[in-house]
């Protein structure tokens, strides 16, 4: 997955200081990713001389800062979903949670409270109104990611987006964000009823991702289907919803989300 960088370590740790030569330098134009060439990103030695930037986190020894002016430079740019095959991983994955933490602190560039520009927090991450102090950190969105299975065919439920819902047309599974005063369990059951009209039980938990590129962090689950096997999609969220057998092809494009590993799971034939 794109968080899956060993032997490189991502430092979320809130440290700023001043930049080095070599540190990296981020930046966004038009929800698309800047690098310096088509296949690396900038460094601080990159800029004019004194330039200020904003620290976001560190990697391995490097820190990694954004600067709003970078497009002034001699630059080419990628959109952020061609950041999931881009190699080296660490610097893809460094890009795209650059670019989760900038969003942020555009949309919180004012306080939702008394109108005032807010200002970055000197000790932690957070943006805060220097006029009636209301802090706001960082959003992060709790969606789950769901392999519902019949165990009594081996089959797992694999699913399709609508064009109105998503422009990704690869096979997915069921999927959505956690509700006010819900468990997470109990959006499982509710994402799988809205999306197929099927029910589970058995939910059992999987594995987490953080994925950038929604702000959102993916709570992996497997289930069982309980009663009814009948599939009856929203077909406002789906055109399409099957049980696929193991040994089908079923495109789930790269190898970056938990998605696509939880599918791959059940064709590698894996006890779930």
């Amino acid at each position: 997955m794109i968080q899956d960088i060993f032997p490189h370590h991502y430092h979320n740790e809130y440290r700023p200081e001043p930049p080095k030569p070599r540190d990296y330098v981020f930046g966004y134009e038009d929800g698309r990713v800047i690098l310096k060439s088509e296949d690396w990103f900038f460094r601080y030695e990159d800029l004019p001389e004194g330039t200020e930037v904003t620290y976001l986190f560190a990697m391995d020894d490097h820190n990694c800062y954004y600067w709003e002016g970078l497009a002034s430079l001699s630059h080419v740019t990628i959109s952020r979903m061609d950041l999931r095959p881009f190699q080296p991983r660490f610097t893809a994955f460094a890009a795209i949670a650059g670019w989760q933490i900038v969003q942020w602190m555009n949309n919180n560039r004012y306080c939702g409270r008394c109108g005032r520009e807010n200002k970055q927090d000197s000790k932690e991450r957070a943006m805060r109104c220097p006029e009636c102090d209301r802090v706001v950190y960082p959003t992060i969105m709790p969606a789950v990611i769901v392999g519902v299975l019949n165990k009594e065919t081996d089959q797992l439920l694999v699913t399709k987006y609508s064009q109105s819902h998503s422009a990704y047309n690869r096979y997915a599974l069921v999927a959505g964000f956690n509700e006010v005063g819900e468990t997470i369990e109990e959006t499982v059951s509710r994402e799988v009823k809205e999306e197929t009209g099927l029910d589970v039980e058995n939910i059992r938990y999987y594995k987490s991702q953080p994925w950038p590129f929604t702000s959102t962090l993916l709570l992996g689950f497997y289930c069982d289907v309980k009663g009814s096997a009948e599939i009856h999609i929203d077909e406002d969220e789906l055109k399409l919803a099957k049980w696929a057998d193991r040994d089908e092809e079923i495109d789930s494009m790269d190898n970056a989300s938990l998605t696509t590993e939880m599918i791959q799971n059940f064709l590698k034939g894996k006890e779930l």
